[in-house]
């Protein structure tokens, strides 16, 4: 499922493009960005034994002018159109789960990590804003109930938005609990693309825009505005 308020910009579709450099970035929270990233770096460079050199030079190079730039592509975007106060409305996804009849969210959100609620009281936080479902496609409902029951086993892990090896479950952002959720339950991944470990963030909207995605419900345009 991804929730948005109407006429919020979720921006990010394109592949990873190196050459981004002074960027206008006047709508994003330089600091923040820079902040989390240290305290990642921090954080992986005492618990992970095979947290290489070239790995912390590749996290230092990662600019904030690159990050907004890939985010912003060729579209035009200002405070109104993000709407949020975050790094930039990067869109947002969650896994639903029917248990013993009843719907419940799975998700990772920054400052609780990965947590679950009955789908009532998901919507109930989110006043006004519209949301589209979708499944996995072309299969039969014993094979997608893999999924939650996957994104499950993650609960209480930390929110980690500079993780970006998405089968690493020391820690998840939104759209890369889908990812792996799926990858481990099903055998494959959703965006035909194996390779786990990647240089830059699997968004929401390159997950509602995989081949392999079947909108089941759409209450206008999420992928253009």
């Amino acid at each position: 499922m991804w929730p948005k308020k109407p006429g919020v910009i979720v921006p990010y579709s394109a592949a990873y493009a190196p050459d981004m450099r002074q960027v206008p970035t006047d709508f994003y929270d330089r600091q923040k960005f820079e902040t989390e990233k240290r305290a990642y770096l921090e954080h992986v460079a005492k618990s992970d034994r095979n947290f290489t050199a070239s790995r912390e030079d590749r996290f230092n190079r990662l600019s904030f002018e690159a990050f907004a730039k890939q985010y912003q592509g060729s579209q035009t975007l200002n405070v109104e159109s993000l709407g949020t106060g975050s790094i930039v409305y990067v869109g947002h996804v969650a896994v639903l789960e029917i248990w013993d009849g009843k719907p419940f969210v799975i998700e990772a959100v920054s400052g609780r990590g990965v947590v679950r609620q009955p789908y009532e009281n998901w919507l109930a936080s989110r006043p006004g804003e519209e949301v589209w479902h979708g499944r996995v496609a072309d299969l039969p409902q014993e094979q997608c109930s893999k999924i939650p029951a996957e994104a499950k086993k993650y609960l209480g892990r930390p929110y980690e938005f500079f993780n970006l090896d998405l089968n690493d479950d020391s820690g998840f952002y939104c759209s890369k609990l889908v990812w792996l959720a799926i990858f481990r339950s099903l055998q494959f991944a959703i965006d035909d693309d194996p390779e786990s470990e990647r240089f830059f963030w699997f968004s929401p909207k390159q997950l509602m825009n995989a081949r392999r995605v079947q909108l089941l419900y759409s209450p206008g345009s999420y992928l253009d505005n």
